[in-house]
């Protein structure tokens, strides 16, 4: 079975005006500013869940949104976010410029800097950034000093306590945590008690703390962690599977924390011809789905990826019309594993990539 998503179109927006109905009967924009308070964001779900046409943005001019992504890696989830943000702005009749820059992660968080202090000479109206290190929280502090841009904090879901009420517009992505734990669940039903394993963490920063020490503590005694090594590229992540397994031979699985650590012990197996030890995907992209097709990743954790393009959408439409925007957005997670009906593996793919469904076509 072919996993690469076949959509034609982004969201089916005929019951648009029909939903309209359903925000008035839900009283939306008179009860968004309380319920954020107490932490109920069932209102901004359904925004993402569905297209409502309605009411409409009336603008003077296009908006100007500027895009500083670490999208120079095998993971297409960057790219594919942009992808869902466009679809979901034309889909909004909101007229909008992007601005857009590419960078490598981890290495190059110097030139995301530069970036962005060109970007600001030309005055956008949101800037789309993420966070993962300490450099890139304190680049976001100096930024949150300026009454503009507003800021999207992108593949973050935890507030950062220290800023208190000065905060971004909103933090959007799909929860590290919440991921690690429905791995370390899978892993812990899949081997035995005692059962050898190793982690390969993606760089040093938020997302391999969150994503790989969550699942270590997680696991905990349950399994026997021998080995876990940081890494910053697919050669990497290879070069450390190499040495984790000759050292530590007997491993079941390698619990990694990124596509490219999952792409570089894929590789590291095919060297050494073994099919003995699992490997799981986190993320569950194009480069995943064809290695699990290929039966060489054990378990996905597939993002319903295109939620966060449409989050960062619908966050901005909510202040352009003046309307509260929750603080956070966390999107959904399903689990993919071999074996499973593949309808439903299929059914999750077209559910994911609502609008990015043609991204490599």
């Amino acid at each position: 079975m072919d996993l690469r998503p076949d959509v034609s179109k982004g969201v089916d927006y005929k019951k648009g005006l029909a939903y309209l109905f359903f925000i008035c009967s839900l009283g939306f924009f008179g009860n968004v500013e309380a319920d954020v308070k107490e932490g109920g964001r069932n209102e901004f779900k359904y925004l993402i869940d569905q297209v409502y046409l309605l009411p409409l943005v009336r603008q003077k001019e296009e908006i100007k949104i500027a895009v500083v992504y670490p999208g120079l890696q095998a993971s297409d989830y960057w790219q594919r976010s942009l992808s869902a943000l466009r679809g979901r702005l034309d889909d909004l009749g909101i007229l909008y410029k992007l601005d857009i820059r590419f960078s490598q992660p981890h290495t190059q968080q110097g030139l995301q800097e530069a970036h962005i202090l060109e970007m600001l000479d030309h005055e956008p109206d949101y800037l789309v950034y993420t966070i993962n290190s300490l450099r890139q929280q304190r680049m976001v502090e100096a930024l949150l000093q300026r009454e503009e841009p507003k800021l999207i904090i992108q593949n973050l879901t935890r507030p950062i306590a220290d800023w208190y009420d000065i905060q971004p517009l909103i933090y959007i992505g799909f929860d590290h945590v919440e991921g690690a734990n429905k791995l370390a669940q899978y892993f812990t039903k899949r081997f035995s008690k005692g059962s050898e394993y190793g982690i390969i963490f993606w760089g040093k920063g938020v997302l391999s703390d969150q994503r790989g020490l969550t699942f270590e503590h997680k696991v905990g005694s349950y399994h026997k962690l021998k080995a876990s090594y940081y890494t910053q590229s697919r050669a990497e992540a290879k070069r450390s599977t190499l040495l984790m397994l000759k050292n530590n031979p007997e491993l079941k699985y390698i619990y990694v924390c990124s596509t490219d650590a999952a792409l570089g012990a894929v590789d590291a197996l095919k060297d050494l011809q073994r099919s003995d030890v699992a490997i799981n995907g986190w993320g569950g992209g194009q480069a995943e789905l064809d290695a699990f097709q290929e039966g060489l990743l054990d378990v996905v954790l597939m993002r319903v990826n295109d939620q966060n393009g449409i989050a960062m959408a619908e966050a901005i439409r909510l202040d352009m019309l003046n309307q509260p925007v929750p603080s956070v957005y966390a999107g959904d997670f399903r689990v993919l594993t071999q074996g499973m009906d593949l309808r439903l593996v299929d059914r999750y793919i077209k559910e994911a990539f609502v609008y990015s469904g043609d991204v490599r076509k």
